[in-house]
């Protein structure tokens, strides 16, 4: 049976959650042909109590520092699905779902702290942001058989079966868009391109993927250069690529570096496209000196398409509960709270909300819909699960929501996926 997503705001009671034009549902019947509801064998476990029937999650991220801003925005993007789930009533029309944040200051160190915590108050975590955090936890959350779905992009999470993912690899976006500028004519074989990322796992995984589109596509690779996330200083990666005579450089890069990375690249007179991922513009841009190169020279990846565009089922939900127009980091979390509902609501069906029941639960779903916000994710035995192969394309503009400005959406690579992306 094939897994979908809660959506529209038609949650029928007990079992399933309808949507409107999606039809989709998270909870079907017992597999097993035993049509019994699942709260005759629910137990109590630590983040559930049968005596009030809530189900409590935690969200670590970072609440307090310089990401803060986009970090509360996937919270709230996280709250308003789980409030459209609990005015139906909650997980499979009883069990209402209720966030503990937690503050990791996307510091690894403070997310173990974090967790430790809150680990008896939740019975999952909802969204871990940050790779290093994620990778802190990890053997944590193995020693507990605990589930979290971690708020990145690291394909080299999805086989663990204590993680489940959501969103498309750092792989496929980067391979995604060299494919459409190839494809547009705005790259060549006779490109040169090359990276301007963190000296991380991360930063590799981009690599990974411009070395593959390199041999695929036929352009030349060039120097790779890196940086570390507080770096400030950006005039010597600079000069590398454009004594490189780089045409294209794939940045991955948080927004608190992109106004060093510009100025520094202003004051060298190079302007090459830039190829990079929703998280690395912030909507103040718009309003400072570095919105001009932005416009001419970056090409972006993310979600769903135009930030305003309501035909898109998720950004007509999203709109609604919010009452404005979504950010992208709203969608962000949006998604990652449909992936741990339809988590939830298999589990509940299955009758186990421990971590094992949850780690279970996440073997019985095959894919997971995201209301054409993303592709699919798939579930299933962890040695089966594939992220995502969509990629949103952007540019910069300013005028629109977000400064985002869809090119294409759910693009995928003609040549289809690349190698453990």
């Amino acid at each position: 049976m094939r897994y979908r997503t809660p959506g529209a705001i038609g949650i029928v009671a007990a079992a399933a959650l309808l949507l409107t034009s999606c039809a989709v549902q998270t909870a079907p019947t017992a597999p097993s042909g035993d049509s019994s509801t699942a709260s005759k064998t629910l137990a109590s476990v630590p983040g559930f109590s049968l005596s009030d029937g809530v189900i409590h999650v935690g969200e670590m991220t970072a609440l307090s520092g310089p990401i803060a801003p986009s970090a509360n925005e996937q919270v709230a993007g996280q709250q308003a699905y789980y409030d459209i789930v609990n005015a139906k009533g909650g997980i499979a029309g009883k069990y209402p779902v209720k966030v503990t944040t937690a503050d990791n200051q996307y510091n690894p160190q403070l997310a173990v702290q974090e967790y430790q915590r809150i680990k008896d108050q939740v019975v999952m975590l909802s969204g871990i942001l940050g790779d290093a955090s994620t990778e802190a936890l990890l053997p944590i959350l193995k020693q507990n058989k605990a589930v979290a779905l971690p708020s990145t992009q690291s394909s080299r999470f999805t086989a663990q079966e204590n993680l489940g993912m959501t969103f498309t690899s750092y792989q496929s976006n980067v391979w995604n868009a060299l494919s459409y500028l190839f494809e547009k004519g705005r790259i060549s074989k006779s490109s040169t391109v090359c990276s301007m990322v963190q000296a991380d796992q991360s930063g590799q995984a981009r690599q990974d993927a411009l070395e593959h589109a390199g041999k695929e596509l036929g352009f030349t690779v060039g120097p790779k250069t890196e940086f570390a996330p507080t770096d400030t200083a950006f005039t010597a990666q600079i000069q590398t690529l454009k004594t490189a005579k780089c045409d294209l450089v794939v940045f991955g890069g948080a927004n608190g570096n992109v106004p060093n990375v510009v100025a520094a690249a202003t004051q060298l007179d190079y302007a090459p496209i830039w190829e990079t991922e929703f998280f690395s513009i912030a909507q103040s841009f718009k309003d400072t000196d570095i919105a001009t190169y932005l416009k001419d020279n970056f090409v972006i990846t993310g979600l769903a398409g135009d930030l305003d565009d309501t035909s898109i089922e998720g950004i007509k939900l999203l709109t609604e509960k919010l009452g404005k127009t979504p950010t992208m980091q709203n969608v962000y979390g949006f998604m990652q709270a449909i992936t741990a509902t339809t988590i939830l609501e298999k589990a509940v069906q299955l009758g186990d909300l421990s971590g094992a029941g949850l780690m279970k639960a996440m073997d019985g779903i095959e894919k997971i819909e995201y209301l054409g916000l993303n592709g699919d994710m798939t579930y299933g035995p962890v040695a089966k699960r594939l992220q995502p192969d969509t990629s949103s394309i952007f540019s910069y503009d300013p005028t629109a929501p977000g400064s985002l400005k869809a090119l294409t959406a759910q693009y995928v690579a003609p040549k289809g996926r690349g190698p453990g992306f």
